[in-house]
């Protein structure tokens, strides 16, 4: 017997009342999902700039410009746990309200907005030195507003998009997303670049997160247009059964505590590569923004073909591929000096070609483990606890970072010091995440 079965019998949660809406027709599906096309590239030019979903170099220097340390760094690599854990209020909220459209657009807008004040706070120097830690508080409250609306947003697209059409589609839109982030990533640091050199870096960041604010509206006014299939009438549960159900499945567990390590294993560096570029290797804004348009550039073509050959393939051969295929990308940043940056332009290069068949494979797979009566929360489920990995993996890379800020270790003639310890750490942590897929996938 099937374990959402059982646990229905033994809850025996009373029935949802909603009211009856007709499934949305081919032509509703249609449109909505071109919709959804045009909302990928205009929020991605929020999305890149602020650093929104996976940090970017504005977020980085910016917080630099305010003044953290290796620590507050790995803090700040840590707060996305903040918004997966408030995915479970989204799928609360989602249970009770039943109006996914609302949801997205409140949440989308509260977390981007924020940023309205976190621009300002390197001209508020009446705050004598409070502005780090008010644009961690505003920064955390992003992150937590974001989680609403994300978990209502993909629960919305996974009954938008037919099953069937998911990688070819996602694939097409993620590619639609990279254009735009290109674009946006490019001025951004070219902007940057330009008022650093006349002394104005702080005016610098109050444009382009100005530009974000922008786009962040832009992209609530194509989501307001965008057609929500009906919810599927299902049992009313309460916050105990969204917080265990979707574990009683085995293999949606399973999935789960994979993306754990996962979160680990990626988490540990990912929040100093742009400071370490930064503040070692002395690069500039542009070039880290050139490199990162150039994985965009590359994942143009990558990220739809990844799409249809997991598709053909399925998404468990695709993606432990593309884990594999990452191994080598953190040693690029080990062994670039500020005289020799090849290493990095190759990490650029096959970031690009691995990456989207990692990001597009961990979102299918996880449309088709999670339970289908308790879809929205499962996703926060899923975004809650491989957030715990993404919490101690930023802390632990703090403290790390600190700890061997003086260290220097030669492997040959290569040294390794500081922040290089966290990337040579990924890249083995990765190697295992290998097997780990590869079993539980």
């Amino acid at each position: 017997m099937d374990t959402a079965v059982r646990m229905r019998r033994k809850v025996q949660p009373k029935p949802l009342v909603r009211a009856s809406h007709p499934p949305l027709s081919p032509g509703e599906v249609r449109q909505g999902m071109r919709i959804s096309l045009w909302e990928s590239a205009v929020a991605n030019i929020h999305i890149s700039i602020t650093g929104s979903i996976g940090g970017s170099v504005f977020l980085s220097g910016f917080a630099l410009l305010l003044g953290a340390n290796s620590f507050q760094l790995g803090l700040i690599g840590a707060l996305p746990f903040i918004g997966q854990l408030f995915q479970f209020v989204g799928a609360y909220l989602e249970e009770r309200v039943g109006d996914r459209r609302k949801l997205v657009l409140q949440g989308a807008l509260a977390g981007r907005l924020i940023w309205i004040l976190l621009l300002v706070l390197p001209f508020l120097t009446f705050l004598n030195g409070s502005q780090l830690l008010i644009f961690f508080i505003g920064l955390a409250f992003s992150y937590a507003f974001n989680g609403i609306a994300g978990n209502a947003w993909l629960s919305w697209m996974s009954d938008l998009v037919p099953a069937n059409r998911r990688g070819s589609y996602f694939g097409v839109r993620n590619t639609v997303g990279a254009i735009a982030a290109m674009a946006a990533t490019f001025l951004a640091g070219w902007a940057l670049d330009l008022t650093r050199d006349h002394g104005q870096e702080s005016l610098g960041y109050a444009i382009i997160f100005g530009v974000a604010v922008v786009a962040a509206l832009g992209a609530a006014a194509l989501i307001k247009r965008q057609a929500e299939p009906p919810l599927t009438p299902k049992p009313q549960v309460n916050l105990r059964d969204m917080l265990v159900g979707p574990l009683q499945d085995r293999h949606f567990r399973s999935y789960v505590w994979a993306n754990l390590g996962w979160a680990v294993a990626t988490g540990i560096a990912s929040p100093f590569f742009n400071a370490y570029g930064l503040s070692v290797l002395n690069l500039s804004f542009s070039l880290l923004a050139v490199q990162a348009i150039a994985t965009s550039a590359v994942s143009l073509v990558f990220g739809p073909l990844m799409g249809r050959l997991q598709d053909r393939y399925g998404a468990r051969r695709v993606l432990v591929a593309c884990v594999i295929g990452t191994l080598p990308l953190p040693w690029g940043w080990v062994f670039a000096t500020p005289e020799y940056v090849l290493p990095l332009w190759l990490t650029a290069i096959f970031a690009g070609v691995f990456w989207p068949g990692i990001n597009q494979g961990l979102v299918n797979v996880l449309m088709d483990r999670a339970p289908e009566n308790y879809r929205g929360a499962s996703m926060a489920a899923f975004s809650a606890i491989t957030g715990i990995g993404t919490l101690l993996a930023g802390v632990l890379g703090g403290m790390l970072a600190m700890l061997l800020s003086n260290t220097q270790v030669m492997i040959g003639s290569v040294p390794i010091m500081g922040m290089g310890f966290l990337f040579v750490l990924s890249s083995v942590l990765r190697a295992v995440m290998v097997g780990v897929f590869w079993k539980t996938l």
